[in-house]
């Protein structure tokens, strides 16, 4: 009889494998299978009753074999025994980490646009994707949780394809250090924080350990404030209500308060213009707009754009323009270029303004997500894709741009598309329901 169903070890769910393939993949969490190679039964023949003399002999004979492979097969299944087929099947077939991951210059891994089979998964709790430069190329640096031991590290990748630069770590499990380890950038150097109480510094080129500096507890949070004129600002809070100054060319601590403008900085900070801006100061700037309910405003020299609902009415994504000098506005346009009945509602917080260009997401029908870019300057429409079906049900962690790529946190991965064109370049990290 053929097998006709398998339970998915990833999620539980029932398979549907394809006898005519020899891969499955579950339609619930993703995940890809091998399957047994299934194997022709000959025909059995009965003997009749009216046997020969020279039939019956033969049928002594492999009676007597059968007795004597009968025994050879006891002794086998005294052995111990290998895998059998069946569960070889049933295992996924991401690669498996190795058994030491080296803390610099870890194995690269380069991610498949339309397919990633990585031993890591994106964990956004430790903070959005940061973009830096090195070697005159974008690149996205952020904290993974690496299979199989769910180990947390920080790592880089480039934006072009997605190849790892390097990963440093492991800073712990992620059930004793998630709330622990944070990240940042200063300049050409790397901080990160465990939850032994250290404040662990890199070479953010080469991922190359500078200093260990010893903290009186484990950190709280950073707070990074930068596009003020200033030289970028690095401030580390620990859970003990001590404040310091990180002095990135030290490296050193200096004991001193978090500024106000920490305050107003959440888990992803606001995005262009004044950082020390509070969300409702920041809501202020925008112009009141008729039949917009405003719920976010990114501004970005002499642009500023407002991202809101229809209202009143049905709440479906719409945005306009403005200068952020003036107040006027310059364009009014829903997010959406389908059929506004197929939209959801209110689905379009992940937005971001960089480069001269307005980037929005919204969801369209109960499954599929859109990312568009507008003009900022005259709300024309550049390009609107349909992202690719990730699971029957997926959602958006955050979205990071710059004049040259879009970094869309998705599930358990990182997205990057090209800015001009919206074509996705690279995915890193699994998608998973664990993310």
């Amino acid at each position: 009889m053929a097998v006709i169903s398998f339970d998915c070890p990833n999620c539980g769910a029932k398979l549907q494998p394809d006898d005519s393939k020899r891969r499955a993949r579950c339609q619930y969490c993703g995940a890809n299978f091998d399957l047994p190679r299934t194997t022709a039964v000959p025909p059995q023949h009965h003997a009749n009753a009216g046997a020969s003399p020279k039939v019956v002999g033969a049928l002594l004979s492999g009676l007597a074999t059968t007795v004597v492979l009968g025994v050879v097969a006891g002794y086998f299944v005294m052995s111990p025994a290998g895998p059998s087929s069946i569960s070889q099947a049933l295992v996924p077939t991401t690669p498996g980490a190795p058994a030491q991951t080296p803390t610099i210059g870890g194995p690269p891994v380069k991610a498949d646009p339309m397919r990633n089979e990585a031993d890591f998964m994106w964990d956004e709790v430790g903070g959005p994707p940061v973009i830096v430069t090195i070697d005159g190329k974008e690149h996205v640096l952020g904290r993974l949780r690496v299979r199989p031991d769910d180990q947390l590290h920080v790592a880089v990748f480039a934006a072009d394809d997605g190849k790892e630069r390097y990963r440093v770590g492991p800073f712990g499990s992620y059930g004793e250090a998630y709330r622990s380890t944070y990240f940042s950038v200063v300049g050409e150097r790397l901080f990160v924080t465990d939850f032994r109480g250290k404040l662990k510094v890199f070479e953010l080129a080469t991922g190359k350990s500078v200093q260990d500096i010893a903290l009186t507890d484990r950190a709280e949070r950073f707070c990074l404030l930068e596009g003020t004129g200033e030289s970028p600002r690095l401030y580390l809070a620990l859970v003990d209500r001590r404040q310091f100054l990180v002095d990135a060319a030290g490296p050193a601590l200096k004991e001193e308060k978090l500024p106000r403008a920490c305050d107003a900085q959440g888990g992803w900070s606001p995005r262009g213009g004044d950082p020390s801006l509070s969300t409702s100061e920041r809501l202020r700037r925008a112009p009141k707009v008729e039949g917009i309910d405003v719920s976010g405003v990114h501004l970005d020299g002499a642009l500023g754009v407002a991202r809101g609902v229809k209202s009143p009415g049905t709440a479906y994504p719409m945005a306009f323009g403005f200068d952020p000098a003036s107040r006027e506005v310059r364009w009014k346009s829903p997010v959406p270029a389908v059929d506004l009945a197929s939209v959801r509602e209110r689905d379009n917080e992940q937005d971001i303004l960089a480069g001269g260009r307005y980037f929005a997401t919204y969801g369209e029908g109960s499954e599929h997500w859109h990312l568009a870019a507008l003009d900022a300057k005259t709300g024309d429409r550049l390009w609107d894709n349909k992202l690719r079906s990730i699971f029957a049900v997926d959602w958006l962690r955050g979205i990071e741009a710059t004049a040259n790529h879009v970094f869309l946190v998705r599930m358990s991965s990182v997205e990057v598309y090209d800015a001009a064109t919206g074509a996705l370049k690279a995915t890193i990290g699994d998608e998973s329901y664990d993310g």
